[in-house]
């Protein structure tokens, strides 16, 4: 998937079938994920022709947003979403197995260990249970996990809203990015992004790609690890607010290069693919 990544202060036009972003052009059938960061200028008028190209646009500046086609694509897999719905705990079942699996592979590589009884997973019948396990394995997970770190940089447990200490808001900021980024690939591929089996759907949340970012939570965490240890993100490039601690604009502009690359080597489309044959077999 082609993305192009806008982070400063610019005006967008499209023009001749071209992204003009000040003196450069970028051929529309080059992009298919626009990244607008900051404070960005653009008329509805551009939108709409990005739109028409089928190129979504994710908008981050305090929030996030994402605009994409409403083009109908691929009906039959959306009934077949939904009448898969009568299997929601098996599919649950196994999107929680992938995750716990990944979760403990990605602690070996960080010479940590975990023992999990899978047996627990297949004697469970109701999804409420399902994620009660998951919640209990988190939580050795987690333990591990951020021990690794120096205590400057982490309290030690696993904090969202807000993250309150610099390892936690850079592993939501990163969840929250390929959050969309795997929303987008599933719009792409006719998903209903509403219609899910682990987490439950409600107002304008993608519930299917949170069903699916489960999967990569731990290779986030990993990413996250190697960023601190490796210092290109040290505590200095965090802020603290109100809301919570966030990493500076300056500094997501520096390592864009390091998540655009780690996203590439996510298997996201063949995670997708996993997940369909789970939705039609």
């Amino acid at each position: 998937m082609n993305r192009v990544i806008i982070d400063r202060e610019c005006k967008l036009e499209v023009r001749n079938s071209q992204l003009i972003v000040e003196d450069k052009k970028v051929p529309l059938r080059y992009i298919d994920f626009l990244y607008l960061i900051g404070e960005i200028e653009i008329n509805t008028k551009t939108i709409m022709k990005l739109l028409k190209e089928d190129i979504s646009i994710l908008i981050q500046n305090r929030g996030f947003g994402l605009i994409y086609p409403q083009k109908s694509k691929n009906n039959d897999l959306k009934k077949k979403q939904y009448f898969a719905l009568k299997k929601e705990v098996d599919i649950a079942r196994e999107i929680i197995r992938k995750k716990i699996q990944k979760s403990i592979d990605n602690l070996v590589k960080l010479n940590k260990k975990i023992v999990v009884d899978f047996k627990i997973l297949d004697e469970i019948s109701s999804k409420d249970s399902l994620l009660g396990i998951e919640g209990n394995f988190a939580k050795e997970y987690f333990k591990e996990y951020f021990s690794l770190f120096d205590k400057t940089l982490t309290k030690g447990y696993r904090s969202k809203r807000p993250p309150e200490d610099v390892v936690n808001a850079l592993m939501s900021y990163l969840y929250t990015l390929l959050y969309y980024e795997i929303a987008n690939r599933l719009i792409f591929y006719g998903f209903e992004v509403g219609i899910s089996y682990l987490h439950e759907s409600f107002r304008d949340h993608m519930s299917l790609a949170s069903d699916l970012l489960e999967v990569f939570r731990s290779d986030v965490d990993v990413f996250v690890y190697e960023m601190f240890d490796n210092k290109k993100v040290i505590k200095k490039d965090f802020t603290k607010e109100k809301k919570g601690i966030f990493l500076r604009s300056e500094k997501r502009k520096e390592i864009w290069s390091d998540i655009k690359d780690f996203f590439e080597n996510l298997k996201i489309d063949e995670e997708i693919a996993w997940l369909r044959r789970m939705i039609e077999n």
